[in-house]
């Protein structure tokens, strides 16, 4: 088969150097380091929940799904890049793994609030470009001594500057 465009040149096993082409001149997705600075549009969807003494029904009614804007600066970002995911900022929360490598982010951490003083491991996988993530967590811990398992999608975007 040959290309008359390029003079006669045979296209026939040119693949593999396009796709290095594509690749080495920035066709491929950009990974950051870090989640950009600015103000965010987060969203978590409860997949399922066990919590004792609260009803399914309950459970579904209000934290179904849940929405949420923060705004971070570089600075912090800089040090803190688990901050942006974050859910409640008014949980006290020990970080035990971060990793954000190649789109691939890593992070667990062990939170105590006021609906679970005893505190749960909060687990989570997914990927990240400087402008969005998607993650999935599990959530596992104790409430009165009984088991907790909560597992949630989450999704953010980077909708633009802070607003003052």
């Amino acid at each position: 088969m040959k290309d008359k465009f390029r003079r006669g040149t045979n296209i026939v096993g040119r693949k593999p150097a396009i796709l290095a082409f594509l690749l080495l001149t920035g066709a491929a997705p950009a990974f950051a380091d870090t989640f950009s600075a600015g103000q965010w549009d987060h969203r978590t969807v409860t997949i399922s929940a066990e919590v004792p003494g609260v009803p399914q029904w309950v459970i579904k009614m209000f934290a179904g799904n849940r929405t949420r804007r923060s705004c971070h600066s570089a600075a912090e970002l800089a040090t803190r890049p688990e901050a942006l995911l974050t859910q409640d900022d008014a949980a006290v929360c020990k970080l035990r793994r971060f990793s954000m490598t190649g789109g691939k982010l890593i992070y667990d951490t062990f939170c105590t609030n006021k609906r679970f003083p005893e505190g749960l491991l909060v687990a989570s996988k997914g990927s990240y470009t400087a402008d969005s993530y998607a993650i999935s967590t599990l959530s596992t811990g104790t409430k009165e001594g009984k088991p907790v398992r909560i597992e949630t999608t989450g999704t953010g975007r980077r909708i633009g500057t802070c607003k003052k």
